[in-house]
C-alpha cells in the first residue's frame, strides 16, 4: 500500500465522521432579504428536553457565533417552550429559531439541531438547515470555552457545552451574509461581540 492510498484512505475516514450538515437558502436572498433582513432576534424552542439551562446555552452560544461570524446583529437571545414570532419581532427584521435534540452516553453527546431563519415582516423562512453529529462532552480543544460558559450558566451547561458549539459552527456556517449599510456597520461595531 501507498502512503498515498494510506492517506486518502485517512480522508475518507474523517470525511465520515464530520457532521451531517444540509441548508438552503431563499432563491431571492440576495436581492430581497440580503438588504433587509439583519437584525434578528435568536430564539432556541423548545427547550432542549424541557432543561431552561440547556436552552440559555444554546441561544447564547448561537447569538455570539452569528455576531462574530455572519454579520447579522443580534441583540435578543432566548430560549422558551414555545415559539411565537411577534414576540421575538419587536424592533427586529428577523428571527432566527433554534430546535436541539440531544442524547448524552458517557463522555458522547449525539446532537441534532434545526433552524430557521424567519423574516419579522411575514414570517417567510429565509434560509433554513439541519445539522446531526456526535461530539465528546470533554473535548480538549473547547476546554477554555466550556470553562467560561460554566462560569457564565453554571456546571449544568458543562457536557453541552462542545457538542453545542461544534453542532452550531456547522449549522450557522451555512447562513447567509447579509449585506450592512453604514449605519448597521456601526451599530455591529457599538455591539462589540
Amino acid at each position: 500500500m501507498t502512503i498515498r492510498a494510506i492517506c486518502w484512505g485517512i480522508l475518507v475516514f474523517l470525511a465520515a465522521c464530520g457532521p451531517s450538515v444540509h441548508s438552503q437558502v431563499r432563491g431571492d436572498y440576495a436581492d430581497v432579504d440580503r438588504n433587509l433582513v439583519r437584525r434578528v432576534a435568536v430564539v432556541v424552542a423548545p427547550l432542549p428536553a424541557g432543561d431552561l439551562l440547556q436552552g440559555k446555552l444554546w441561544s447564547l452560544l448561537a447569538r455570539r457565533y452569528v455576531n462574530q461570524h455572519r454579520d447579522f446583529i443580534v441583540k435578543i437571545h432566548s430560549a422558551s417552550g414555545q415559539f411565537a414570532l411577534a414576540e421575538h419581532c419587536h424592533e427586529q427584521e428577523g428571527a432566527l429559531l433554534l430546535t436541539v435534540a440531544s442524547k448524552q452516553t458517557g463522555e458522547e453527546v449525539a446532537t441534532h439541531a434545526a433552524g430557521r431563519l424567519l423574516r419579522c415582516r411575514d414570517g417567510e423562512t429565509v434560509w433554513s438547515g439541519t445539522v446531526e453529529g456526535t461530539w465528546r462532552s470533554d473535548d480538549a480543544n473547547v476546554a477554555e470555552l466550556r470553562g467560561h460558559y460554566v462560569a457564565e450558566l453554571g456546571a449544568g451547561v458543562e457536557p453541552m457545552v462542545a457538542p453545542a458549539f461544534y453542532a452550531l459552527r456547522a449549522l450557522l456556517e451555512t447562513l447567509p451574509l447579509p449585506k450592512l449599510d453604514e449605519a448597521a456597520e456601526m451599530e455591529k461595531i457599538e455591539l462589540g461581540e
